[in-house]
């Protein structure tokens, strides 16, 4: 294109010339000589036309030219300013990463890379300077520790689990370093190209050697603290039993005085001696209560447990200590309250019974009401246990307190009413295990709440349905306590029945509209009462366990029937639907007067459930508690012989029969569990009967039951000796029936 434009140029001046020879010739010659006259303003033009074409190409390329040249200069500036904002960039980026790589160098951590082979490829100056290295010793170079022998392996000579595709590992190392050993807390962090592949492995490793001294010292507090705390429990239960085993001779002697008809002066002695036996014995069982809680050794053991007989069994074993206080103890279960939950019952029985025993402790006027009932809490239904007292109260800011280790409401209260201070916290922590919740509140009227919950579980109600066995029944209660009055209530409606009338002396009741009246006759042994000479209407008197021995009195006196406190709802209702027919013998405690031949039980009265033909041997190494137990099962109609050991027993088994065996757990030589193995083996080998064993022992530890059965034990029997429990273990042994036959 552009030699086209320069040949037109060429031509127009090749025209140009051409007109101006043209002229010349003219003026020299007047005319043309050389071109056609005709030619020449022709070519003239044409070359006009050709040199003005050209000089307007010229034109037009030198301004496209110089348009060209300031769009590149424009492009020029603007690529100078560019790259002086690079250089600036980088200027920046550049003391960024002197900066960083300053922090980095002059931080505690210590901070290296390497690649897939190990190699370092960076090292900050802390790990250079940890491990004793150099940029040029160091870098390039594979990089391996010294581990110490309680380290774990290395990790550094692979990327280890970051390859897999964590995105970071965290390990401890004990490795030698400048410092000597040390321990390093590394965590390793992947580093990928933009294609995801890992490239290399950054690796950040703190000093942790301080740290690990301090865990390594609490593991050792710790460790010397669960070594403490066995010893301490061990200590406690050995102290337990030392101390079990004298309690035993003491305790089980004052019974055996007091079954001797001793002088009134004597009994008062050997009652305080009892009690004080007794207290001490609470004491120590709370202590080793609390230590095996505390060491995490109760195990909780679920079963089917049914509530009303335990919660009677409670009450009743309560009553004596309330009435000695001039007090009234009842219980209440509401009708909608399954007979059997799941739980562990031991533990609820102890549960019930501190929390029963503590507002008969602290309560002076009134008394104490257990109840029971089903409630909705938190999506989940449990049973509620109330025990409601009309003591002193406890105030509101000490009611979280009182659950703590030996905490009570009150000094004062520690000083009147004595104790530890543990069984709140034990039942608390009790509560706790069985998965419920435990608290106290203010009662209506004075007083204290004590409340606990238990998960309901596998629960099932009885076939019996006694909730309208009173449909009908009109029922009249003089009682001045009341406590009584409010349970007698409660039972009354429970069971249908309709209570028309409340007094609290019985001369003031006028002809009441009752098919039955309700006495109270106090909590003394001698009974309170006036004559009641109304023959119009059915009267049941009240009594406390103690004023059996007036029943022939109170006959007399003209009542129908007695109800012995405190008072089972389910005896209430037989003496109310059928006053005139007792039910013996699944209440003996309560009956009609036409079925009893009144007497009055002397102190040396005995159940002998034994026969002199049936024959017992007695393994016990302490002379006392030999001689107690003796005794015990001599009273008992039982022959009795003792030995001192395990092996003497066995080489007198060899010889002589016996019916049942009792023996000691603790004796030097063999114990009761190797005398037990080897009679078993020894009836096994010579093809004897196999002989009942019972335990005696001062230990209470749930394990300690374990290992007897484990050992081929048939019972177990816990000192200080109870008579009623050795009645009971030697009825199961020796059944009714059996006396009968022989």
């Amino acid at each position: 294109m552009r030699l086209a434009r320069l040949a037109l140029v060429v031509y127009g001046l090749a025209l140009l010339a051409l007109g101006g020879f043209a002229y010349a010739d003219i003026a020299v010659h007047g005319k043309l000589t050389l071109f056609p006259a005709v030619l020449l303003p022709a070519v003239a033009g044409v070359g006009l036309v050709i040199l003005f074409g050209g000089i307007i190409g010229a034109h037009r390329r030198a301004s496209m030219l110089e348009s060209r040249t300031a769009e590149l200069n424009r492009l020029t500036d603007k690529l100078e300013a560019t790259l002086a904002t690079v250089r600036a960039m980088n200027g920046r980026l550049h003391e960024s990463e002197n900066r960083y790589k300053g922090l980095v160098d002059a931080q505690g951590d210590a901070i290296f890379r390497r690649g897939p082979d190990s190699r370092l490829t960076y090292g900050n100056e802390a790990f250079l300077k940890l491990f004793g290295l150099t940029p040029q010793t160091a870098f390039g170079k594979p990089f391996a520790p010294e581990l110490h022998p309680d380290s774990r392996a290395p990790m550094f000579g692979s990327f280890g689990g970051v390859e897999n595709g964590q995105p970071r590992v965290r390990y401890d190392q004990h490795v030698r370093t400048t410092y000597g050993w040390r321990w390093i807390a590394w965590e390793d962090y992947a580093v990928r190209d933009a294609q995801g592949r890992l490239v290399e492995v950054q690796s950040v490793g703190r000093d942790i050697t301080e740290r690990k001294a301090l865990e390594d010292a609490l593991t050792e507090a710790r460790d010397k603290a669960e070594a403490a705390n066995r010893a301490k429990s061990g200590f406690l239960a050995t102290m337990s039993h030392e101390i079990r085993t004298p309690m035993n001779g003491v305790l089980g002697m004052a019974r055996l005085l007091l079954e001797s008809d001793p002088q009134p002066e004597q009994r008062t002695y050997i009652d305080a001696i009892h009690q004080s036996g007794e207290s001490l014995l609470h004491l120590i069982e709370e202590i080793l209560d609390f230590s095996k809680i505390e060491s995490g050794t109760v195990t909780l053991e679920e079963d089917d447990v049914e509530l009303r007989p335990l919660i009677d069994g409670v009450v009743e074993l309560l009553v004596m200590r309330a009435h000695a206080k001039k007090i009234e103890i009842v219980s209440f279960i509401d009708p909608n309250t399954p007979d059997v939950i799941r739980c562990d019952g031991l533990r609820l029985r102890q549960i019930l019974t501190n929390l029963v025993g503590n507002a008969v402790k602290f309560t002076d006027k009134g008394g104490v009401r257990v109840s029971a009932a089903v409630v909705q809490e938190q999506g989940r239904k449990t049973v509620r246990f109330e025990v409601r007292d009309t003591g002193v109260g406890v105030p509101l800011e000490k009611r979280d307190e009182i659950f703590k280790e030996f905490m009570q409401a009150d000094s004062s209260h520690a000083r009147k009413f004595g104790g530890t201070g543990l069984g709140l916290a034990i039942t608390k922590k009790l509560v706790n295990a069985m998965g419920g919740e435990i608290g106290v509140d203010a009662a209506q009227g004075g007083g204290s709440l004590f409340w606990c919950t238990v998960p309901l579980i596998a629960l099932r109600t009885s076939d019996t349905d006694e909730s309208r066995s009173l449909d009908g029944m009109r029922v009249a209660i003089v009682a001045r306590n009341s406590v009584l009055r409010e349970g007698l209530i409660a039972q009354i409606r429970a069971g249908g029945g309709e209570v028309v009338s409340l007094s609290t002396n019985a001369q003031m009741m006028e002809e009441p509209d009752a098919d039955v009246v309700l006495i109270d006759a106090g909590t003394d042994t001698v009974p309170e009462l006036p004559a009641y000479p109304d023959g119009r209407i059915r009267a049941l008197v009240l009594l406390p366990p103690g004023a059996r021995a007036h029943l022939a009195e109170l006959k007399a006196m003209g009542f129908a029937g007695y109800l012995t406190k405190p008072i089972r709802q389910a005896s209430l209702f037989v003496r109310l639907r059928a006053p005139d027919v007792i039910a013996e013998p699944e209440l003996p405690a309560h009956g009609a007067f036409e079925d009893l031949v009144i007497t009055k039980i002397s102190a040396t009265t005995v159940t002998q459930p034994g026969r002199p033909t049936q024959k017992i041997l007695l393994i016990e190494d302490n002379p006392i508690n030999a001689m107690l137990s003796r005794e015990l099962l001599r009273r008992r109609g039982f022959a009795v012989k003792d030995v001192p050991s395990g092996e003497a027993a066995l080489a007198l088994l060899v010889d002589e029969t016996f019916d049942v065996i009792l023996s000691d757990l603790h004796m030097p030589g063999l114990d009761g569990f190797e005398t037990t193995r080897l009679l078993r083996a020894q009836e096994i080998a010579e093809g004897r009967a196999r002989t009942p064993v019972v335990a005696l022992t001062a230990d209470a530890n749930q394990g300690i039951r374990e290992a007897c059965q484990e050992a081929g034990m048939d019972g177990f029997l816990t000192k200080p000796i109870d008579p009623a429990e050795l009645d009971s273990m030697l009825q199961t042994i020796f059944p009714p029936a059996a006396h009968q036959a022989a």
